[in-house]
Order: structure tokens, then C-alpha cells, then sequence
């Protein structure tokens, strides 16, 4: 039954995205009945954020000698695990190290996912597989949002219990029904230590830097500051402001996951198909900035929940464009190390994001609002500098 099958993968993405989004929308409520601080919504997320960050680019290199598809269903297992930790946590301690754990976990995932897309599509298909992987799991994290919503207004623990067991179902599937293609290095028990540091696997990624990847790399850290520091600040503003229960958060997510799959089948298609994604990704920034401009002046509770639902649907047209732009940049080389250093500066931008969202709540609870905007700017700006080196570099053959 095992078998390598990008689209077999794509199932798996759909059941990921669903599963590993049913405690979001319970987080800031799970806090509040904890009694802990406010900025823990962040801080609990920044946790998760930083060891994916800093063992992105490990999981890049281990996946070579064992295979993605096996890499992915091993990290799932220790992906429940930790879900089982945070679910039980009654301390701000207790979060904190499960979500450690859970960001280690993660990010094996993430990397595993993009590079088994990588490795096994044909050369003209890896920017579609790639954006297709994105916007099936920009769609279907929002249905996953709804039914955890729903769990969790019956019960916080009835919604960390489905979490974990779906959790590890998935990771058995991973392990029974994906094989991996040819496997480039043997296994080195004393290599594989000594790649455990996760600076070094950091530093590594250095041979595949050009002031094209710095650029697009440092846009990536702005987009996933803004969506991150925009979100995290969303999903408590929205408990905290207006009082509203997880399933109100889990069908406002459904609302997105249409808005979602519109903006994809639509402008964003029609980007990757009609446009240069390096350069057309420029206005779809510059839209996100206005947007986030508009939801900071806005006060009334229809019309603000409108317009961030309306946001949230085309602050996914961007990713699957960046994702599509990794595979314009290595064109088949070092793509482990561009997917574990795109992986790491994405998981740096929501550390960032996330511990501001939730420090900044204490001082005003819109004030994440308008340092996304910022973020969102800056952004901008850097893929117009991507833009402008690529003429050069990718026409020289870089």
C-alpha cells in the first residue's frame, strides 16, 4: 500500500490542517479559566514558534538520510504527545514546555511536507503542488478552527482529547500508506548528533544566501510577523472585547476558509499561471497593508468582524506565492537547506509576532493591529527588493 504519491500527501494535509487546529480557537479561553495573564496567548505560541524555528532547518537534513514521508509520521507521534502536555497543563511553566515541545515536533512536519512536495513532483509541477499544499492547508486549518470551536464549548478537555488521538491516527497513516523517493545519504548516528545543534544546522544555511534569498528571506520574517502578531492579538481581542465563545472564533474561521479557497481559485491561480509570482507578490503586500490600516480604524463589531474575516481570506494569497518562489530560487539545489532556512525565518517572524502580540495587549489591546500594518509595509518594501535582484541574479543563472 505504500506508496510515493504527492496527492496521497495532499490527504494527509487536509486531516493535518483540520487536526492541528482544533485548540485555537479554545487557547484564550483555556487561559482565562486557568487565571493566568493575559500575555500568555503569546508567549504560549512564541514557545511553540521558537524551537520550530530553531530546528527547521535540522529536520531539513535528517529527512535525507530517513525519507520525509517517515520523518513526518515520527513527528506526529511527538506532536500528540505534546498536545497531551498542553492539555493538562495547569501552570504557565507547564504551557511553556509543552509547547516548546510541541514547536520541536512541528517543524519536522512543516519542513518534511514541503520537501516531499519538492521531491517527488515533476520539474513543471513543484510551484503548483506547492501552492496547492498551501491553500488546502489555509482552507481546511479554518474548518478545523470551527469543529475545535465547537468542541470546545462542550468541553476544553473533550477538544485536547479528539486533538491527540487524531493526532497520532495521522502519523500512522503517514508511517503506512507514504514511502519516500531515493534517499540521497545514509544514516550517521554521530553526523546525525552532531547536526542536533540547531545553530549550526542555521549556520549551515549560509552557502545558499545571495542578497535575492537575504531579501526574500527577511519579507518572509515581515509577512509571518504580521499575519502572526494580526492573529494571535484576533483570537483573544475577540474573547476579551466582545466576550465571544471558541465556536464564534471556529465559525468565523469556516467564514475565512471560503473567503480562503475564493481568493486561491481565483487570484491567486491566476498570479501563478499569468504573472511573475517575484514581482506580483509586491501588490498583493501592499493590498494586506491597506487592509490592516482599515480594521485599526474601524470600532463597530459588525463591520470590524466583517472586514477581518474579508482580510484574513487574502492574507492567504501570499504564502502559497512565497512558497511557489522557493522553487524559482534553487531550481532543484539546496532546496533541503532553502525550505529549512524559509521554515526558520517564517518561525522566527511568529516568535517575534506572537511574544509582541501578546506584551503589547497589556498596553492597548489594537496597538498588534498597527504593528502588523507596519510589519505588513515593510514587507513590501523587501519584495520589491527581491524583485529587483532577481533580474540579475536568476538571468545570470544563480
Amino acid at each position: 500500500m505504500k506508496k510515493v504519491s504527492v496527492n496521497r500527501l495532499f490527504i494527509m494535509i487536509v486531516l493535518y490542517s483540520l487536526v492541528a487546529n482544533f485548540a485555537h480557537p479554545i487557547t484564550p479561553t483555556f487561559i482565562q479559566n486557568l487565571h493566568l495573564h493575559n500575555y500568555m496567548f503569546g508567549v504560549a505560541f512564541a514557545c511553540m514558534a521558537t524551537t520550530n524555528f530553531l530546528f527547521s532547518p535540522f529536520w531539513g537534513k535528517v529527512s535525507k538520510s530517513i525519507g520525509s514521508a517517515k520523518v513526518v509520521g515520527i513527528c506526529f507521534f511527538g506532536y500528540a504527545f505534546a498536545q497531551f502536555l498542553f492539555g493538562t497543563s495547569t501552570t504557565e511553566l507547564n504551557i511553556i514546555v509543552a509547547r516548546l515541545v510541541g514547536g520541536f515536533f512541528i517543524s519536522g512536519i512543516t519542513v518534511c511536507n514541503i520537501l516531499y512536495v519538492m521531491d517527488n513532483s515533476a520539474e513543471d509541477k513543484k510551484g503548483e503542488n506547492l501552492a496547492t499544499s498551501v491553500t488546502l492547508s489555509a482552507i481546511f486549518s479554518a474548518f478545523g478552527y470551527m469543529i475545535g470551536g465547537f468542541l470546545g464549548d462542550r468541553s476544553i478537555s473533550l477538544t485536547f482529547t479528539c486533538q491527540v488521538i487524531g493526532l497520532a491516527f495521522i502519523g500512522m497513516l503517514y508511517l503506512l500508506t507514504l514511502a519516500d523517493g531515493n534517499i540521497s545519504e545514509s544514516f550517521d548516528a554521530k553526523e546525525l548528533i552532531k547536526n542536533s545543534n540547531p545553530f549550526k544546522a542555521i549556520i549551515d544555511s549560509r552557502q545558499i544566501l545571495s542578497a535575492m534569498v537575504v531579501c526574500f528571506l527577511v519579507m518572509c520574517v515581515c509577512t509571518s510577523f504580521a499575519s502572526t502578531c494580526y492573529e494571535q492579538c484576533f483570537n483573544y481581542f475577540i474573547k476579551d472585547q466582545f466576550g465571544f465563545p471558541p465556536s464564534y472564533n471556529g465559525l468565523l474561521k469556516a467564514a475565512v476558509g471560503i473567503i480562503t479557497m475564493i481568493a486561491n481559485a481565483t487570484i491567486c491561480v491566476a498570479l501563478m499561471k499569468k504573472t511573475n509570482i517575484v514581482k506580483s507578490i509586491i501588490p498583493v503586500l501592499l493590498i494586506c497593508f491597506m487592509m490592516m490600516i482599515s480594521i485599526i480604524v474601524l470600532d463597530s463589531v459588525i463591520p470590524f468582524i466583517i472586514m477581518n474575516v474579508i482580510f484574513f481570506g487574502f492574507n492567504a494569497v501570499y504564502q502559497p506565492l512565497q512558497q511557489a518562489m522557493i522553487n524559482i530560487f534553487t531550481k532543484g539545489k539546496d532546496n533541503g537547506l532553502m525550505v529549512g532556512a524559509y521554515n526558520s525565518m517564517k518561525s522566527l517572524g511568529m516568535v517575534m509576532g506572537s511574544l509582541f502580540a501578546g506584551f503589547i495587549y497589556e498596553v492597548g489591546p489594537k496597538l498588534s493591529f498597527v504593528s502588523s500594518a507596519i510589519a505588513f509595509l515593510l514587507a513590501v518594501i523587501f519584495a520589491y527588493l527581491t524583485y529587483r535582484n532577481s533580474k540579475g541574479e536568476l538571468q545570470n543563472g544563480d
